[in-house]
C-alpha cells in the first residue's frame, strides 16, 4: 500500500501539480540545468498517483542517466529553489537511510516565495515500487486551486551546527554533546575535502551529516545505544562511503581492467 504518500502531497489532483511544476521551471529556468529539470520530471511522474513519490537516488539516476552524486546535487538545488520538499525516510533497522519521499511544492510569486524547511519525519511504510506512469513532460493543466497545504513549515536553524543542536535538543540539550557530533563531522569531511576531486562537495557532506544524525537519533528510540557519538561516526562513515564510492565505476567508460598494466 502506498496511500501513506498522499499525506505528504500538496495537491489533490495531478493537473494542479503539473501546473505548479511547469511554473516552477519557467520561473527558475536560468537557475536550472537540463539535469535539474530531468530530475524534477522524474519526481513529478512518480507523483502522479498519490501526489508524492518514494524514490531511491539510484532509481532517479538510472532514469536521467546520471551518477548518484549528480542526482543528489540536483535534488539539493531543487530544494533550495523551493520547488520540492524532501522528507527523510528512516529504515526501521540499523541499516541506515532508505529512499526519500519527495513532494512538489505549490508555486508562489517570487516576491513572496520562501523555501520551506522541515524537520525530517521518520516513516514506517515501505518504499514505493519503481513504476512510473508514462505522463508527458510538464503537460498543460488548469490553474492551481485545491492546495492541500499552503503554509511552509517552521524554519530550521541555517547553520549545520545549529541544525545539529536542534536535532539533539530533545535528548541531549548540552551544547558540548552537539560539539562532539559536529567535531566528528568536521574530521570525516575534512579528510575528503583536502582532495581536489572532492573539493566542491561541502554541501554534500553537510547533507550526509544531518542524514546520519537522523538515523542515529532514531536508533536510540529502538534500542539502548551507550555511545551515540560513536554510533553516529559509523553511520556517517558508511553514508560518505556510499555517496563517494558507491558508483565509482559508473563514472568511467573504460573497463576496470583497462586501468592495470598487463
Amino acid at each position: 500500500m502506498t496511500t501513506y504518500l498522499s499525506t505528504y502531497a500538496y495537491f489533490t489532483n495531478k493537473h494542479d501539480m503539473d501546473e505548479a511544476a511547469k511554473r516552477h521551471v519557467t520561473t527558475n529556468w536560468n537557475d536550472m540545468n537540463n539535469t535539474d529539470r530531468a530530475v524534477l520530471d522524474v519526481i513529478r511522474r512518480y507523483s502522479v498517483k498519490y501526489g508524492a513519490a518514494h524514490l531511491k537516488h539510484d532509481t532517479i539516476a538510472k532514469a536521467v542517466d546520471k551518477s548518484n552524486v549528480t542526482v543528489r546535487r540536483a535534488i539539493r538545488k531543487l530544494e533550495k529553489l523551493g520547488i520540492i520538499e524532501r522528507i527523510h525516510y528512516i529504515r526501521p533497522v540499523m541499516s541506515g537511510l532508505g529512499a526519500n519521499i519527495y513532494a512538489i511544492l505549490p508555486f508562489h510569486d517570487q516576491s513572496k516565495m520562501t523555501t520551506p524547511e522541515k524537520t525530517a519525519t521518520p516513516c514506517d511504510s515501505k518504499p514505493q515500487a519503481d513504476s512510473a506512469s508514462p505522463e508527458p513532460l510538464f503537460s498543460k493543466s488548469i490553474s492551481s486551486k485545491d492546495l492541500k497545504r499552503t503554509s511552509p513549515a517552521d524554519k530550521l536553524p541555517t547553520t549545520l551546527f545549529g541544525k545539529i543542536k536542534a536535532l539533539l535538543s530533545a535528548t541531549h540539550g548540552d551544547d558540548s554533546f552537539a560539539r562532539r557530533v559536529f567535531g566528528i563531522y568536521r574530521y570525516q569531511s575534512l579528510r575528503m575535502l583536502k582532495f581536489s576531486i572532492h573539493a566542491d562537495k561541502g554541501e554534500l557532506f553537510e547533507d550526509l551529516a544531518i542524514q546520519a544524525l537522523h538515523i542515529a537519533v532514531q536508533a536510540t528510540k529502538r534500542k539502548n545505544i551507550r555511545n551515540l557519538p560513536g554510533y553516529y561516526d559509523g553511520v556517517l562513515r558508511e553514508l560518505i562511503g556510499e555517496a563517494l564510492f558507491g558508483d565509482v565505476f559508473k563514472e568511467y567508460d573504460t573497463p576496470v581492467e583497462g586501468f592495470f598494466f598487463k
